[in-house]
């Protein structure tokens, strides 16, 4: 079987499956794990992490509207890998390359090309898509065993949390730094598992936009700064936006989190996100395993 993935999530899965040898050609943004990068590219976007936060939106908007979309698929490199099947999504246009734009450059390929497309809104949806990439890739054991294992560990994280969480500390995740935006699809699924109360979203909704002004009326608890594709070195490239939500809401206790690889990328890693909120939200309770390159404290008055 050749597999193409135009989903970094989708990419994670064949690699825990160990299918790596049977993925012939990923999106530009799959970049986990290492090996991943040698792999040829398909697709390319004009939108570049190199931007500010604020042109990036800017440009997303403009490319969705008015432009030839965010992401190109490259069909001449996509006609040489000629693979039987091809995981995409149709969740979020901005996310990845969409299915339906997928569907009309696979035209081009002789064969009679498989195109699957995950469309989680919440942690067991994902685990349910390991589970679909299992099946269709003659892996179903496999998948299975491993989504037992990612559910020993939100069983392991209730068994510890549950005990001791009254009243929920009250967490905001910024999934966006300019203009601000709030995390939703399984984000707040996720801070209730890490025993949270998420506020302004709830689970399998939209992410939401908010202003600074309407952020501080919430009086969260703690804020957890984890911007989308981005990991805490690019999101502390955008310090004074930072600074300035801090000085403005300075009664919260502050975050930063790899929004890229724990938080808005819908793959096996999210149980690992859950696992940083728990350490996060209930310090008292369970032992710090993830790294500084994972999360970080900000200290009160401390400026970037």
């Amino acid at each position: 079987m050749r597999i193409l993935s135009l989903l970094p999530a989708a990419t994670e899965i064949i690699f825990l499956l160990g299918l790596e040898k049977n993925l012939v050609g990923v999106s530009h943004e799959c970049d986990y794990p290492a090996q991943v990068k040698i792999l040829p590219k398909v697709t390319s976007s004009p939108v570049s992490n190199l931007m500010s936060s604020l042109e990036i939106d800017k440009a997303v908007k403009k490319l969705s509207h008015k432009g030839p979309g965010i992401f190109h698929i490259n069909s001449k490199v996509l006609g040489k890998l000629k693979p039987d099947l091809i995981l995409t999504q149709e969740l979020c246009e901005v996310c990845a390359v969409g299915f339906n734009k997928v569907k009309k450059a696979a035209r081009i390929l002789d064969s009679d090309v498989k195109i699957i497309s995950l469309e989680p809104e919440s942690v067991e949806d994902i685990l349910d898509n390991i589970k679909t990439v299992g099946d269709y890739t003659n892996s179903r054991a496999r998948s299975r065993k491993i989504v037992q294992k990612l559910r020993k560990k939100i069983d392991f994280l209730a068994s510890h949390i549950s005990p001791h969480t009254s009243p929920k500390p009250k967490v905001l995740i910024i999934e966006w730094l300019d203009p601000v935006m709030i995390a939703g699809h399984w984000v707040p699924e996720m801070v209730e598992l890490a025993g949270g109360e998420c506020l302004l979203s709830n689970k399998g909704e939209k992410s939401v936009y908010i202003t600074p002004k309407d952020l501080k009326k919430l009086s969260p608890d703690i804020i957890i700064f984890a911007p989308c594709g981005f990991d805490i070195s690019r999101t502390l490239k955008e310090k004074k936006l930072i600074n300035d939500l801090r000085l403005m809401i300075n009664e919260s206790e502050f975050y930063l989190m790899d929004g890229n690889s724990f938080l808005t990328r819908p793959g096996p890693r999210v149980i690992d996100g859950v696992e940083i909120f728990s350490e996060i939200i209930h310090p008292e309770i369970l032992q710090r395993k993830h790294t500084k390159k994972d999360w970080q404290s900000l200290k009160k008055l401390q400026t970037l």
